[in-house]
């Protein structure tokens, strides 16, 4: 965890998400800069969910430490790493890492948008959207676990963030396309904060984390 929160990709993780969110809302930011009267947390409600998280949150997700592992293991750092403390304290410890690494990136850029919003127009009226930026933490720990488990599988640490960004993608497009009325397809449906859309993310990351601890074990037993 200290590698990956004082690695050069958290911080850029973390002020690439304060400039997504800023472009996802649209014209709305230039009426913002021009002191219009804005209501600064339903524009954080509209960016946290906007049209651009499609492809921007499963790379801003994976940038701080999904392919940390894949790293390790090339580097042969793993080796003794699993020497000193175990397989199974391994494994926890890259899913520890992989999960948490991604909700700190995400919580920090989330909330230094919010206090930029503050910042123009310091007199909110809404309710701080608490679920749809939970939903959005929760998603980015999916992605997360999904770069890498891709890193892992492929042997190259590019696809942490070329996986996650290509599954969003495909399932954005086949929402669009063909399962039109299949609700939670599109991974920007999972960041409307309904409650079934956060059962949905538990699900996946339970899941994606057996299969991430599955497949770091196997790559241990190839190379430590």
């Amino acid at each position: 965890m200290r590698r990956a929160l004082t690695g050069i990709w958290f911080p850029i993780s973390v002020v690439a998400t304060v400039a997504c969110l800023w472009m996802d809302l649209g014209e709305d930011s230039y009426w913002l800069l021009r002191g219009g009267g804005m209501e600064p947390m339903t524009l954080f409600a509209e960016a946290l969910a906007g049209a651009g998280s499609a492809l921007a949150l499963p790379i801003l997700a994976a940038l701080p430490a999904a392919g940390a592992a894949l790293r390790e293991l090339s580097a042969g750092a793993a080796r003794m790493a699993v020497f000193r403390c175990g397989r199974g304290a391994y494994i926890a410890g890259k899913l520890l890492a992989v999960l948490l690494a991604a909700t700190l990136s995400q919580s920090a850029g989330c909330f230094a948008f919010a206090g930029l919003l503050l910042m123009l127009c310091p007199a909110p009226a809404a309710a701080f959207p608490a679920s749809i930026l939970l939903n959005r933490l929760l998603s980015a720990m999916v992605f997360s676990l999904i770069g890498g488990v891709g890193a892992l599988l492929t042997d190259d640490p590019v696809s942490a963030c070329t996986v996650p960004t290509a599954a969003s993608f495909a399932l954005t497009m086949l929402s669009s396309r063909f399962l039109i009325g299949v609700r939670y397809v599109s991974p920007l449906s999972w960041l409307s904060g309904d409650s079934d859309a956060l059962t949905l993310l538990i699900a996946l990351i339970a899941a994606a984390s057996a299969l991430y601890a599955v497949v770091l074990r196997r790559e241990l037993g190839r190379h430590a």
